[in-house]
């Protein structure tokens, strides 16, 4: 019987206790009984304002893009080849969208997915390998197209069940493994998941594979799945990893390592003007307090929008998303609930005279978001005569209104029950105010009907905002705990269902793992969505995943994250010409 929560108090059943870590985690979210006066102190980004401005890797663009031509050129000769097998085109295309570069050749994939389409039996993969039926599978649903989990009833028995002979095929299995992270909400393709896994696993143990398969296959499960991974982040890994030998796939490396240093060059100019906007803003050196976090939102942009055709998205984005770190900060650990309520109040009215009645560092606060949010607006309607502000404004008085409810239960102590609080925490983690502002960012037909979805919880935004929260509630839960706050995911979950931590987690695993297959419904099914905002949409929670992988990565930054953010914007690769 779960806990009632009463307003003044944690609400703790005189009949019932707590399990030992319950109390213990109860505990720990007691220590502080007022607004952090003397607030925590989060890490320096490593990336100043200087050097910033000092990246510059002198690429000489315009000699470049003559051999990145050439070098487009065979490899589209390769994929429109007529003899051309399905195994080695699939290969290649996978290939091509791991290194990077499948924004190059859009209309030639999927053109060459309609032609295996056209001529494949998907009721027969008879004769047919396991590891080109689950690429196949993998990659058709990726793009959109809604093959059946039937491609692979050839490998199942009577009772539906896979066959136990597949289970010694390496390449096979990690591909069936990497294609179950594809499947829907009731398929039975998902058994493939923990199959695949478990006997791929008992693979390495026994020894039955040589040390590269066992590299790669120990990288994988002990990694993403590909599917939830940021493919911009991947990109890097993956030129790094690739070690093919044959003259074409030559080609392709040396074209994904010149397509890299080209937009590793143009990031690093964007980030160089962005760096700008915050030195003239201010923000930096008024409002110590905060988490600045400039590159760390730079990434996350590019992890929403991975394409360079995208600056400008990253831009914006990059804006929107450093703002939002300073809001969360201030309602998280610094205002009091009167200062809050007002601010509160102000972005809901979007009026400027509402400063007025604001402490310094709200009105700092508020005119930098009013600025930004108002500019952003301007250039939507200048460029494209779409009025959008309204849309906007909302969707940021909504997360204030999520992020003062989050704080009236800290200060009186409350912890709500889990369903309460995630109601709420699908605001609060951003997502409506990231995606808003996307939308209006891609999508050319704006409709009234996806307007209204933005802000009423629709499927695929509800499931994508409860990823978002949960994978970020798991990184980041054990140093708010210790600075004592009270509205968190696994703390309400443990509250009220007495559960230790431990178990907590692997349950929230398994929400996460509910919620992206309702996502995966979207690449293929027709929406109210345009299925570039469904790639926005499934990218966000690919950002959640990435960045939370390895811990908090972005408040509190480990070297693997500095490492990959470094990887991504400082060091380019060595070429050679083969064109």
């Amino acid at each position: 019987m779960a806990n009632k929560v009463s307003g003044l108090s944690y609400g703790l059943s005189t009949t019932q206790t707590p399990s030992r870590s319950s109390n213990q985690l109860l505990c720990d979210a007691n220590k502080h009984y007022t607004p952090f006066k003397t607030p925590p102190s989060f890490q320096p980004s490593p990336f100043t304002h200087e050097f910033i401005q000092s990246l510059g890797n002198k690429l000489v663009i315009e000699t470049l893009q003559e051999t990145i031509r050439k070098l487009e050129e065979k490899v589209r000769v390769l994929m429109n080849g007529a003899n051309m097998e399905p195994l080695n085109l699939l290969e290649l295309i996978d290939d091509i969208e791991r290194l990077g570069l499948s924004f190059k050749f859009e209309e030639d994939i999927n053109k060459a997915l309609l032609k295996i389409v056209s001529i494949e039996n998907f009721e027969d993969q008879t004769g047919k390998s396991l590891h080109e039926t689950a690429l196949l599978f993998g990659i058709l649903r990726r793009h959109g197209f809604d093959v059946s989990q039937d491609i692979f009833m050839s490998f199942k028995d009577e009772e539906g069940k896979f066959k136990a002979e597949i289970s010694n095929d390496v390449e096979g299995m990690l591909s069936l493994y990497e294609a179950s992270y594809l499947s829907f909400e009731g398929e039975s393709v998902w058994e493939a998941n923990a199959f695949s896994r478990t006997h791929l696993m008992n693979l390495m143990k026994e020894g039955l594979m040589d040390a590269k398969m066992a590299e790669k296959v120990s990288h994988v499960l002990e990694g993403l799945p590909y599917h939830r991974s940021c493919f911009r982040l991947m990109a890097r890994e993956c030129i790094n990893k690739y070690d093919k030998i044959e003259p074409h796939n030559l080609l392709l490396l040396e074209l994904a390592k010149l397509n890299f240093n080209i937009q590793q060059s143009s990031y690093q100019n964007e980030l160089k003007e962005l760096s700008r906007w915050w030195w003239d803003i201010g923000l930096s050196t008024k409002l110590k307090f905060v988490r600045h976090r400039l590159v760390e939102s730079f990434i996350w942009s590019l992890t929403i929008f991975p394409e360079p055709q995208f600056a400008i998205c990253h831009k914006e984005l990059t804006k929107v998303g450093y703002l939002l770190t300073i809001l969360d900060d201030i309602y998280d650990i610094y205002g009091t609930l009167d200062e809050l309520e007002l601010f509160t109040n102000a972005i809901e009215r979007w009026n400027v005279n509402s400063i007025n009645i604001l402490p310094d560092y709200l009105v700092l606060c508020f005119l930098a978001i009013y600025n930004t949010v108002n500019g952003i607006a301007y250039e939507i309607f200048k460029e494209r005569g779409i009025k959008c502000l309204p849309y906007l404004t909302k969707s940021w008085s909504n997360l204030c209104k999520a992020y003062l409810q989050e704080a009236k239960w800290f200060h009186n102590k409350i912890i709500p029950p889990f369903n309460k609080f995630l109601q709420n925490a699908r605001i609060s983690i951003s997502g409506g105010v990231i995606l808003t502002h996307s939308y209006f960012f891609v999508s050319k037909d704006i409709t009234e009907q996806v307007l209204h979805s933005l802000t009423n919880h629709h499927d695929m935004l509800s499931s994508s905002f409860t990823i978002f929260r949960l994978t970020n509630d798991l990184a980041t839960s054990t140093d708010e705990i210790e600075r004592g706050e009270t509205s968190n995911s696994i703390i309400s979950y443990m509250h009220e269902t007495t559960l230790p931590e431990e178990n907590v987690r692997r349950y929230f695993k398994t929400l996460i793992d509910k919620e992206w297959k309702i996502l995966n419904k979207y690449l293929v099914m027709d929406s109210i969505f345009p299925k570039s905002f469904v790639q926005v949409v499934i990218n966000l929670v690919r950002s959640a995943h990435c960045i939370y992988q390895y811990g908090d990565g972005y408040g509190r930054q480990n070297n693997i994250s500095r490492r990959r953010m470094e990887s991504l914007l400082v060091y380019q690769f060595p070429t050679t010409n083969v064109s």
